[in-house]
């Protein structure tokens, strides 16, 4: 599963140069998830729940910090042609681990489990922050259709986790919450929650 996603990173690049995070750790949840941004800002994130889910795709507009943020570690990395990202530290394990530099003349990619280089610790964080906004999308999505009752729940959690600052990229759950919020079939507990963070969103927007 992860050596296939890898392969397709080897493919002919795009005319964009594109920054490319995978985590794979079967019996995590999502067992698998992918962010990848192109340096003009197009984007996209991947998840599989259970290992045994189909691969969900999410595309959204990177923010131009984050697209600067990302592309400055790669370049301090060495677009990930070295150096080395592994650590030999013996930590506990957190799933396999690919940060991948692709443009029209290059491919470059590492794979690993743990790493103390700044650059690619700072990156990994945003990755992850990018994928906890992405993942709650798409739980809400499923839950809007095959489970209702769970809709308050799973925004209890997204309210968590935005006000603890785990999340990156609003814009990747702000259409999943506007969906919510016109949803006939929703709870009002679960709308009014939702409404209150797309208000938080958009205040810190413009802050």
């Amino acid at each position: 599963m992860f050596a296939a996603a890898l392969a397709a990173q080897a493919a002919p690049a795009a005319a964009s140069a594109r920054v490319t995070y995978s985590r794979s750790f079967k019996g995590s949840q999502p067992s698998f998830l992918q962010v990848e941004i192109a340096q003009d800002g197009q984007a996209s994130y991947q998840a599989r729940e259970q290992d045994s889910d189909p691969l969900t795709s999410l595309s959204f507009t990177a923010s131009p910090a984050t697209v600067a943020e990302v592309f400055r570690a790669a370049d301090a990395l060495r677009h990930f042609a070295g150096p080395k990202l592994e650590s030999k530290d013996k930590v506990a394990f957190t799933g396999e681990k690919m940060l991948a530099f692709d443009d029209a003349t290059q491919h470059a990619s590492q794979l690993f489990t743990y790493t103390k280089l700044a650059p690619a610790v700072a990156l990994i964080g945003l990755m992850e922050k990018i994928s906890t906004t992405g993942i709650a999308a798409i739980r809400l999505q499923r839950a809007m259709k095959y489970q209702p009752l769970n809709l308050l729940d799973l925004m209890e959690s997204a309210q968590t986790d935005w006000a603890q600052h785990q999340m990156a990229e609003p814009q990747l759950l702000q259409p999943t919450l506007e969906a919510l919020v016109a949803s006939p079939a929703a709870m009002s507990a679960a709308k009014d929650r939702a409404q209150k963070l797309l208000d938080a969103m958009a205040k810190a927007k413009n802050r």
